[in-house]
Order: structure tokens, then sequence, then C-alpha cells
């Protein structure tokens, strides 16, 4: 059913719970995870502080898929993660999406209406041609 699922993780508690899903998803279905870390330069994090943050969250992603027996494949790009998404969905290609429903800055701004979805998240259900399951 999924081949290819596409997992987008910044490293935030509902990223997190994205990559677990996603992991579930794969080895119930037998497919390989595209774990995809955005390198958003609207952060206050210099080049190589994001590269840093991203490798290591994709090293995470990795493991966790390795025990699992899933095949992960990394991808690390500079975007914006709101207005490209569209882009990055094409170019991974997945049968699936698994992201979460806020970010880092709803972690950070815990004010944050929980019945609300994050600008990210709430782009990609937007421009996304392929099926999208948003984790709370």
């Amino acid at each position: 059913m999924f081949k290819n699922i596409l997992v987008a993780n910044d490293g935030s508690e509902y990223g997190n719970k994205s990559v677990d899903l996603a992991i579930d998803l794969a080895v119930k279905y037998d497919s390989k995870i595209s774990a995809l870390y955005v390198m958003d330069f609207a952060s206050d994090l210099s080049y190589d502080e994001l590269d840093d943050e991203g490798g290591a969250i994709l090293d995470k992603i990795t493991a966790k898929g390795n025990e699992a027996g899933v095949t992960v494949v990394e991808h690390i790009i500079t975007a914006n993660p709101v207005n490209d998404m569209e882009t990055m969905i094409r170019k991974i290609n997945p049968d699936i999406v698994v992201i979460g429903a806020h970010g880092t800055t709803y972690d950070k701004n815990q004010e944050a209406t929980v019945s609300k979805i994050g600008s990210v998240a709430k782009n990609a259900l937007r421009v996304s041609k392929v099926t999208i399951i948003l984790v709370k």
C-alpha cells in the first residue's frame, strides 16, 4: 500500500511522535521511510547549527528505523518549510506524508490553541496531492 513514507521532523514533540507512527506504518506495510529535515533560515540558528541539528534529528530517525528493520533515506534541505512543502513532497515522491500538527514554534509558545494546526501542517494539507496524516 505504501512503498515510500515521508516523515518530516523538526525535533518537536509532535515531530517525534510522527516518526514513531511512520516507523509503525513502515513495518506494517514493508515500506521505506524518507526522513526530512528542513533547514529554515527564518530561525535564529546559523547554517552550521541548523546542519548539526538536522543531522542529529535524522540520525535518530535512522537509528529508530534500523532497530525496527526499516530502511531510512535521509533528506536535509535548505528551504522555507511553509512555502516549499509542495516541491519537497513532489521531489521525494511519497505515497503518504506523516507530519506533526505543530512544530517547534508551538513547543516554544505553549499558549497556542491546541485546536489549531501549525502553518507548515496547514500548508502541507493544502498543497499535497498525496494523503497526509497529522500527528498530535
